[in-house]
């Protein structure tokens, strides 16, 4: 089983134009925002369905690939925009998981209108983070696979205090401005390391929507993107959850994922990948990972 290449950073206008052979492009409301998302059916009516979550900063092009696939196998999938991000409307670069958790279930619940009863969420970093929350609740989802995904991150205390001083700073300036105070982090771009390999690393950070929404991401709109703690929600997560992390991983340590891993209380399991960084959905491993999510699928959401 194979995943078809990754489309490299700079091709989503001809990636784009290319969904409308192979996918629904939809639109559905949450949290009074429209958010725009990719139905990747295959012609045998469905009632299951794979729901993609993205990371922060990022958008629902980098799961494209494993839709396309799922499809093939005669699994449906659906890939979306969170609020603020891609084509979604809303504060742009919003990292808020209770609003995308809420986008979540909004998502689910614009599917049952298409006839799907049951799914699966599939979520990265901090998507990965907003499907447990999500998953703590409702009883439509079957399973989660959650790959590089975060459950409590604490920044230095010289760090939490400058942030809640800016982010005090930030509530009274919007009073006057009547938007968001952004803050730019493009000088981090060089010392992140998504992918394993230089070239491929560096060619994913030179993508122009990157580029863009790093240099603008909204304070204190986006404070969960550094700063969390999702524990209490996911002690309440009851349904099969498979744990993926990169071992090269710099972005979210290790050790979250066994922290992970120590609070769910139902069926869950850990594998690691020794080759990959963050985003192991696109890295050396890609197919690995892609195998084990799909298997996973298929015990708890097709049986």
């Amino acid at each position: 089983m194979t995943v078809p290449p990754i489309e490299q950073p700079g091709q989503a206008s001809a990636e784009e134009t290319n969904l409308e052979s192979d996918a629904q492009i939809l639109e559905f409301e949450s949290e009074n925002l429209t958010l725009r998302g990719h139905l990747f059916a295959p012609e045998t009516p469905q009632t299951t369905a794979v729901v993609f979550c993205h990371g922060a900063l990022e958008f629902q092009d980098n799961w494209f690939a494993y839709a396309r696939q799922l499809k093939a196998e005669q699994i449906s999938a659906f890939t979306f925009d969170f609020a603020g991000h891609g084509q979604s409307e809303g504060t742009r670069n919003l990292v808020d998981l209770r609003v995308w958790a809420y986008n979540i279930r909004d998502a689910l619940n614009f599917l049952t209108t298409q006839g799907y009863r049951r799914f699966a969420l599939v979520g990265w970093g901090l998507g990965g983070s907003a499907a447990l929350l999500a998953a703590a609740h409702d009883t439509r989802l079957a399973c989660a696979v959650v790959l590089s995904t975060p459950v409590s991150l604490m920044p230095p205390f010289s760090e939490r205090v400058a942030y809640g001083l800016v982010s005090l700073a930030a509530r009274v300036i919007k009073l006057f401005r009547k938007r968001p105070l952004t803050l730019s982090r493009l000088n981090e771009l060089s010392d992140l390391r998504f992918l394993s390999e230089d070239q491929a690393n560096e060619l994913f950070f030179t993508d122009a929507r990157i580029q863009e929404n790093y240099r603008a991401v909204p304070i204190p709109e986006s404070l969960d993107s550094v700063w969390l703690d999702i524990s209490r929600a996911v002690i309440k997560v009851e349904i099969p959850v498979l744990i993926l992390h990169g071992e090269e991983d710099e972005i979210v340590p290790r050790d979250q994922s066994q922290k992970l891993a120590n609070l769910l209380g139902g069926k869950k399991k850990i594998n690691t990948f020794d080759r990959s960084a963050h985003a192991l959905h696109l890295d050396v491993d890609q197919e690995a990972v892609y195998d084990l999510t799909v298997k996973w699928i298929k015990q708890y959401l097709m049986k």
